[in-house]
């Protein structure tokens, strides 16, 4: 399959955002649609099913790119069914165990290591972040501050929704300022309307600038129906927050 990464892989340690990176660039390597790319929890998976998956043939894609999230919580039958079937595996998908603590050594995944592709994300320091770093964040379209943001212990914490409605409120707020721009108002004008301080119009005016009213209103749709999905159990709400801080950021840089 040329050199496209294929088998079995173990991303292993806490910095939830370079795995999500890396991810990304392995989805983009496989040509991977919505079709061929599959979020799974270990607490929920039966070995059977998971190797089931696994040697399913792509849709569309080079392979099939199965994440397994808390891959530290699958059965040993599931990982001895894994290391089995590497090979056939290898053929058809990405499989992507995440782990974000150190494993102990005689917990079956560690016995399993030596047939895997083993990949470490340890801890990175980083100061403390603000509540409102993530919105910093979003306006400069670092996804990568943005996802660190959701997972630094340091900062003020919130649920995964809180955080979908915050860049939803963002949004909003981008689209209110851009439709008075587009309208003709001046900015004095516009403080008026808003209530934003000079130095907040001014971010907000720059922030907005590099996209269009209807590629914000798809955002906020996106935020929309995400936390539809998140509050009926249809995704995470952790993977809700991480999906539409990629779709925002990745569009804008």
């Amino acid at each position: 399959m040329d050199d496209a990464p294929t088998g079995i892989y173990l991303f292993l340690g806490p910095d939830r955002a370079r795995k999500l990176q890396r991810i990304q660039a392995i989805e983009r390597c496989l040509q991977v649609t919505v079709f061929d790319r599959h979020q799974l929890d270990a607490t929920s998976l039966s070995a059977s099913e998971l190797v089931m998956l696994c040697r399913q043939g792509p849709a569309s894609a080079k392979a099939r790119l199965i994440v397994v999230d808390q891959a530290h919580r699958l059965d040993r039958q599931a990982l001895d069914s894994l290391v089995d079937h590497a090979s056939a595996i290898g053929k058809t998908a990405c499989v992507i165990l995440l782990v974000e603590n150190d494993l102990g050594s005689r917990h079956p995944l560690a016995e399993a290591q030596r047939h895997l592709t083993v990949e470490p994300f340890p801890a990175r320091e980083v100061a403390s972040v603000k509540p409102f770093a993530l919105i910093e964040a979003l306006g400069r379209a670092d996804t990568s501050c943005a996802l660190r943001v959701l997972h630094e212990p340091m900062v003020v914490r919130k649920e995964p929704l809180e955080w979908v409605g915050l860049v939803a409120w963002q949004l909003q707020r981008w689209v209110l300022v851009k439709r008075l721009l587009e309208a003709g108002y001046r900015s004095d004008r516009i403080g008026i309307i808003t209530g934003l301080q000079p130095w907040q119009l001014e971010r907000l005016k720059s922030e907005c600038s590099r996209y269009s009213l209807s590629l914000l209103h798809r955002w906020l749709k996106l935020c929309w129906q995400l936390d539809t999905d998140a509050k009926s159990g249809r995704i995470p709400p952790e993977q809700a927050i991480e999906q539409l801080l990629m779709e925002v950021c990745l569009e804008q840089s």
